[in-house]
């Protein structure tokens, strides 16, 4: 990471003043984030290992100038606050194993297929992804207080925010080589965006190009919101309540292009050695020589609030209950196609173009409290959150749903949970704090895949012959350990002009599960870590020498399966450190 952030202050008066930061990193990253228990043919190889035949990277620099003004007309206050955000990410990854799968040869070979003689030649399986974006984000907000010292306070504001991704990924899977005058038989023709259609590269694409994603995606959203606070009893009793409308415009534009059928093969002979169009294009494969046409957008809005009953009960103790809901925009899927055929050949379930947004509710009571004089703080809450339409991933080509992962919305959850935190002064110098949260999810609907072709004549019934994707009721939330916790032992203490600290902290975590239902999904264990620091500082100077995960502990984080092979993402490794700072 390569980076600076450079800030610049204007107190124009007493009332007023703006802050404007302009901040720029660099990231070059080598390899990947995770390891493999096998090589691509399933042989055992050593830990923080990979099987891997081309050099993954990913170099990602962004810019951002952001401006904030504070300012006060009469008791109200007034901020604006504005961003823009320029990000251009540049990345490759390693693909042999999708080029190793069912329909690798079709690529690697002579335009073998299921339906076509067996080739007379093959060539190198290597493959990779690349993918080039772009991305800009505008946001601007202006946000109005009324005086904060009255019985009745109130905030409000508008919001408002553009966010663009320019996105052109190619997939370098085609070793085949292209037609040209001399080489016209067992061929490839290379490819192009479709005319007309917006593209972020219109050019003729590498002879090792076999498909390209390129398009634009983003958002609109505007916003209005207002919050109300009102001491019913003066310094005791206070009611909030908050509202925020939205509207979220989402919109999607490009193409989706492969080389599937542009090739000559057998007694053909190649005529046309230009990109493949419909004048050379030989075969008759879905979307036709250019692909697909991608014009989608989607609209969502409405209101989601907020409800806050505050209660001093004592200068020492403070109880509130929250009512509160959340919302997440739905998105797209790359194109549509069917799957699944019933009795007569006829696809029952065609991947939807777009997904529906999820919104969460939530039911919260918590306390804040001070005991034995200040020297021990205990605060907590327990809280019901009702999670429903749950926007689900699907990756499952096996069980008849195409070699492409989609989105979908699915179950819903109940997640009941505990957190408690304390801080405790035991004595002079002497701190100890601690946090943990009990979760308990249960998965409340078990909807499964509905016959959505209206051709099919079992249209809008459950299709039970697939397992259900979305796993059985009661099933736990991914993701979601039912116990997390930490603990921090810090003492403080000075010698000469001199102060000295040393600190022990450490961490466990639950099990928790990556997926629910037929889904691919793994168990992740259960951990424990540990750290510790020495410190020394004096005026403005301090030196600090640290460790993380003292004991080296090599248990993963995530766990995944991409073309075949499963992948395990490590937690960091022991870091020993030391920082100076003036």
């Amino acid at each position: 990471y390569t980076g600076g952030r450079l800030e610049v202050l204007d107190r124009v008066n007493d009332d007023w003043n703006a802050l404007l930061t302009e901040s720029y990193q660099t990231m070059n990253s080598q390899g990947v984030f995770y390891e493999q228990a096998t090589t691509d043919d399933f042989t055992p190889i050593p830990p923080l290992s990979v099987t891997l035949f081309n050099p993954p990277y990913n170099d990602d620099q962004f810019e951002n100038t952001a401006l904030t003004v504070n300012g006060k007309i009469d008791d109200w206050r007034l901020v604006y606050s504005g961003a823009y955000l320029i990000r251009n990410v540049s990345q490759t990854q390693d693909n042999t194993m999708y080029a190793r799968g069912v329909w690798g040869t079709y690529y690697q070979c002579t335009g073998y297929s299921k339906g076509f003689d067996p080739p007379t030649k093959c060539y190198t399986p290597s493959a990779t992804w690349h993918d080039q974006e772009r991305n800009t984000h505008i946001s601007q907000e202006l946000r109005v207080l009324t005086p904060q010292d009255k019985r009745l306070r109130a905030i409000g504001g508008v919001y408002w925010e553009n966010y663009q991704i320019y996105d052109q990924e190619d997939y370098n899977y085609r070793s085949v080589p292209t037609c040209t005058p001399t080489f016209d038989t067992e061929c490839f023709l290379d490819v192009a965006p479709r005319p007309g259609v917006f593209a972020n590269n219109p050019s003729v694409r590498g002879p090792d190009d076999g498909f390209f994603d390129d398009l634009v995606r983003g958002y609109k959203q505007t916003a209005l919101y207002t919050s109300v606070d009102f001491d019913i009893i003066p310094n005791k009793l206070t009611l909030t309540a908050g509202t925020r409308w939205f509207r979220y415009d989402e919109d999607e534009v490009g193409q989706d292009v492969g080389s599937f059928y542009c090739k000559y093969y057998g007694g053909q002979v190649a005529t046309n050695f230009g990109p493949c169009s419909p004048t050379n294009y030989n075969g008759y494969g879905p979307g036709g020589p250019y692909g697909i046409n991608i014009n989608d957008s989607t609209t969502a809005k409405g209101f989601r609030s907020r409800g806050n009953l505050s209660w001093h009960v004592t200068s020492d103790a403070m109880l509130y209950y929250t009512w509160s809901q959340g919302f997440r925009p739905g998105g797209f899927n790359r194109g549509t196609s069917g799957h699944l055929p019933d009795q007569n050949g006829v696809d029952q379930y065609i991947t939807p173009l777009v997904y529906a947004p999820d919104s969460v509710t939530n039911n919260e009571f918590g306390w804040k409290t001070t005991w034995f004089g200040g020297r021990v703080l205990f605060n907590g809450s327990i809280y019901q959150e009702s999670w429903s339409n749950v926007q689900t991933g699907i990756d499952d080509p096996q069980e008849g749903l195409g070699n492409l992962a989609f989105s979908t919305n699915g179950p819903s959850y109940r997640v009941r949970g505990v957190e408690p935190s304390i801080a405790a002064r035991i004595a002079a110098g002497l701190t100890l704090t601690g946090s943990a949260a009990w979760n308990s999810s249960s998965q409340t609907n078990s909807p499964y895949l509905i016959v959505n072709n209206p051709k099919s004549v079992n249209f809008g019934q459950t299709i039970t012959s697939i397992p259900n994707p979305f796993g059985p009721l009661g099933s736990s939330l991914p993701y979601t350990p039912p116990f997390k916790g930490s603990l921090v032992l810090r003492y403080t203490w000075s010698f000469m002009d001199y102060v000295l600290f040393a600190q022990l902290s450490g961490e466990h975590q639950a099990h928790s599960f990556t997926a629910t239902g037929y889904v691919q999904g793994f168990e992740l264990p259960a951990f424990s870590t540990y750290d510790a620091s020495l410190g020394i500082s004096k005026d403005s100077w301090h030196i600090v020498l640290y460790g993380d995960n003292l004991t080296d502990s090599d248990t993963y984080l995530n766990k995944s399966i991409t073309n075949g092979l499963v992948e395990e993402f490590p937690m960091r490794p022991r870091v020993v450190a030391i920082k100076v700072g003036y």
